[in-house]
């Protein structure tokens, strides 16, 4: 199931694993490992390579609450602004902690459209599980200048619009320019 929300995101903690390992082949996680080398992949059956991953969570809010998500790939390197190989060589081989300071200046305070997938879980019972598909800065858009509204009115009540730049009240004209059309 996958479906969009409005909300703010934040790293989930500065101490997770940025980079796992996964096959080459199929993407399987093999998260006990953090050393690059060739295993046999139980769930493709075959011999190959562990290649690093970027994948971490991140704490979705918004007015309602906040969720835990499992953010990967791509998209998690882009909010990074590094690359898989890039992070495991920081983390794994040079044994350093990622500079995260940049990331949570990016992400504070401002929202985002956020589209999300609820991942399959085996058990009944287990705690659904969400990963980011995409996300994107919800850019919020103002009119300075707005020309004179016209609003068909289908009942006799008279309403206020007011415009946003300017707070200046208009009183629409009660006539009707477009008559609904009859159902038949």
């Amino acid at each position: 199931q996958v479906f969009n929300v409005e909300a703010e995101l934040s790293l989930a903690s500065k101490d997770q694993r940025f980079s796992v390992l996964a096959c080459s082949n199929c993407k399987q996680l093999f998260t006990r490992y953090n050393v690059r080398r060739e295993i046999y992949c139980t769930s493709c059956h075959r011999s190959t390579h562990l290649i690093p991953r970027c994948q971490f969570e991140v704490t979705i809010k918004d007015n309602i609450g906040f969720a835990t998500a499992i953010i990967s790939d791509e998209i998690a390197e882009k909010m990074l602004h590094l690359t898989s190989e890039e992070i495991y060589e920081i983390c794994f081989v040079k044994k350093e902690t990622l500079s995260l300071q940049n990331v949570e200046d990016e992400l504070n305070g401002k929202i985002f459209n956020i589209q999300i997938k609820r991942l399959f879980t085996k058990k009944l019972d287990a705690m659904q599980k969400l990963s980011i598909l995409s996300y994107l800065e919800k850019q919020d858009v103002i009119h300075k200048s707005m020309a004179s509204t016209t609003i068909n009115i289908t009942d006799a009540k008279k309403r206020t619009i007011e415009h946003l730049s300017s707070g200046e009240k208009e009183y629409p004209s009660m006539e009707m320019k477009n008559p609904p059309m009859k159902k038949n």
